[in-house]
């Protein structure tokens, strides 16, 4: 890939904003990963971290195709707005749980799985939606610009998140 032509994708506003708002996601994505496992660790052990982990991913390789046949027939804008709004409800409510003491791991896990649901349908959505904010011969740069944006967040995220957990214990 050459500099000019990754850069050129950059000019393009909504894929620039996409990008900027994909690394903010994968950045609270990868501190809330941390704090919800260091949380049930608290809570209970281990065998109910890889539960609860397990329940947002059970829900989300069951739906993927689901979620693929949606995303070609409704607004791709339309199912992220609504996927992210179910994955915030859901981490909302588990916040609203352990903080007011009132948290059951069944309680996360099925707030678990309403997440890795809505991951079901936003994963096909994201990837569609590139493909509609650029043209075909633009895609390369387009997707090297998006795991660019993500990639730093996702190790900066359990990091930060870390760093928040053990500033707050």
């Amino acid at each position: 890939m050459r500099l000019p032509g990754a850069a050129a994708v950059l000019r393009d506003r909504n894929l620039a904003r996409f990008a900027g708002a994909t690394a903010v996601s994968a950045l609270g994505g990868g501190m809330a990963d941390i704090a919800l496992a260091f949380a049930i660790l608290d809570l209970a052990g281990p065998t109910e971290l890889g539960l609860v982990f397990l329940a947002r991913e059970v829900p989300l390789v069951a739906l993927v195709l689901l979620g693929g046949v949606w995303a070609d027939r409704v607004s791709r804008k339309t199912i992220l707005v609504g996927a992210d709004a179910i994955r915030a409800l859901a981490q909302a409510a588990i916040a609203v749980l352990l903080f007011t003491g009132t948290a059951d791991i069944w309680k996360i896990v099925l707030l678990q799985v309403a997440f890795g649901g809505a991951n079901a349908f936003s994963r096909p959505a994201y990837t569609g939606l590139i493909q509609q904010l650029v043209a075909p011969g633009a895609l390369q740069q387009a997707n090297a610009l998006l795991g660019l944006a993500r990639s730093p967040a996702r190790i900066a995220g359990p990091a930060v998140g870390a760093v928040l957990v053990t500033a707050a214990s």
